[in-house]
């Protein structure tokens, strides 16, 4: 039997939910292939307030805060001194704390509902690629035809970026009463900690070890280790006074970046594409970014098959921006620890870390209206492929050293046409009264206040 699709997408977790969800939503005929059972046991995940956007593009933010996730603000870290708090602003919503299985189901169903058919569980086996589509083939006889492939299965190959790291992780339940929802995160010597309660009064656990302190255990040698360093750690020990709810599993956390991200025919999306170190609590939130951009890609090809080039080239930018990116956020913490603590463990992962950021911040007040601003002199334009609304285009790109990666849109707003005003210095009023005109006051402020804060617009001698 041949099932026929636009687009197939192998992996239900939240990359591949989420590219076929959206892909439904832009009117393309979408399979998706989950080879897991429902409820499939996760390490867990903490999503920060940065994620809701993205679930609010994807239509599902009522459905996660209806959820009954846990909604802390903030974390309880001992890392390289005594313990502390990292806690979020109190203005605004907070993220979520999710059990995965039940984040993922989610996906999966607003997937479903959307017009996605969703074969669960079911097993591909080896994908035939050809001029004309993909051929794969599901191990009950099924065959999947497809004009496009979307690889979502998670943490297969790409190139290791940073030292080979280990999860063991398991949930306990059971426990003494729990009254701080809070993520635990803490620094060993020769590992460190990851703890997170969950609604229903369990606790998510893992400690992240070199790869090699693993390799070739027996599973109750596995256990034995895990316990061992979960009974030294100061923030999570008391899991041990519970009961573990199933076996203690293990699972690669190790930073990888694929090589061949994207061509006309297969696209990589979430880990398989690349995966970021555990420490930046953002994997789920980076998946799903990874996913939006693939989506939005694949429409472009077949819409606009003029443009593939330039779909290709920005799936395979995002991928590595990203990468590169989160790999900035470890690195701080990787260093911080290999300077308190000087283990070979946390030496080895200081090493692969990118040196560090050299981005100048300005002041954080805003000049007075009076003033004079211009352009920072560290400004250039880059010509390069770039996301507006659904598809991929070519457009005038913002480069500059304290911005992540080139930019061409704030706020929906060209990027190219906002600051061509600012050709020349000129009074904060009159460019502040441009873009009211454009878009009205509160998006001015906006767009002032961050291109101020990251140095792009800067005070000018009056003329």
């Amino acid at each position: 039997m041949n099932l026929h699709a636009d687009v197939c997408v192998v992996g239900g977790g939240p990359a591949g939910a989420a590219c076929a969800l959206r892909l439904a939503q832009l009117g393309h005929a979408v399979v998706l292939v989950e080879r897991g059972p429902p409820g499939r046991p996760h390490v867990g995940e903490s999503l920060p307030a940065s994620v809701l956007p993205v679930l609010d593009q994807l239509g599902v933010r009522q459905a996660v805060e209806s959820a009954g996730f846990l909604r802390p603000r903030g974390a309880l870290v001992r890392w390289d001194g005594p313990l502390h708090t990292m806690d979020e602003p109190r203005a605004g919503d907070a993220g979520f704390q999710v059990d995965r299985a039940r984040f993922d189901a989610l996906l999966l169903g607003a997937a479903s509902a959307a017009g996605v058919r969703v074969l669960q569980p079911a097993t591909a086996g080896a994908p035939m690629v050809g001029p004309q589509g993909v051929s794969l083939p599901l191990h009950d006889g099924r065959m999947v035809l497809a004009q496009t492939l979307v690889l979502a299965h998670g943490r297969r190959g790409g190139e290791p970026t940073a030292p080979r790291t280990a999860a063991l992780f398991a949930r306990w339940h059971r426990l003494p009463a729990h009254t701080d929802p809070r993520m635990r995160v803490e620094a060993a010597d020769h590992a460190w900690y990851w703890g997170a309660p969950l609604p229903d009064g369990c606790v998510n656990t893992a400690v992240f070890v070199d790869a090699s302190r693993c390799a070739g255990l027996a599973p109750s040698a596995r256990e034995a280790l895990y316990r061992r360093l979960l009974g030294e750690s100061s923030l999570l020990s008391a899991c041990l006074q519970g009961e573990a709810a199933g076996p203690v599993q293990v699972c690669d956390a190790t930073p990888r970046l694929a090589r061949d991200i994207a061509d006309a025919r297969v696209f990589k999306v979430g880990e398989a594409a690349f995966s970021i170190d555990p420490l930046s609590s953002q994997g789920v939130q980076a998946a799903l970014r990874s996913a939006l951009h693939a989506a939005a890609c694949l429409h472009t090809l077949v819409h606009r098959p003029h443009h593939q080039a330039l779909a290709l080239q920005f799936h395979r930018d995002q991928v590595q921006r990203a990468a590169a990116r989160h790999a900035q956020l470890a690195a701080g913490f990787h260093r911080a620890a290999a300077l308190a603590r000087g283990t070979a463990f946390w030496q080895a992962r200081a090493a692969a870390a990118s040196p560090a950021d050299a981005r100048t911040t300005t002041p954080q007040a805003l000049p007075a209206l009076d003033s004079w601003v211009g352009l920072d002199t560290r400004l250039r334009w880059q010509r390069m492929p770039t996301l507006q609304g659904d598809f991929i285009v070519e457009a005038d790109a913002l480069v500059h050293p304290a911005l992540d990666g080139p930019v061409s849109f704030i706020g929906g707003a060209s990027m190219a046409a906002l600051l061509r005003p600012l050709a020349q210095p000129l009074p904060l009023c009159a460019l502040l009264k441009a873009w009211c005109a454009e878009a009205g006051e509160a998006a001015a402020v906006q767009w002032l206040t961050a291109l101020w804060r990251q140095g792009v617009v800067v005070a000018a001698p009056a003329h």
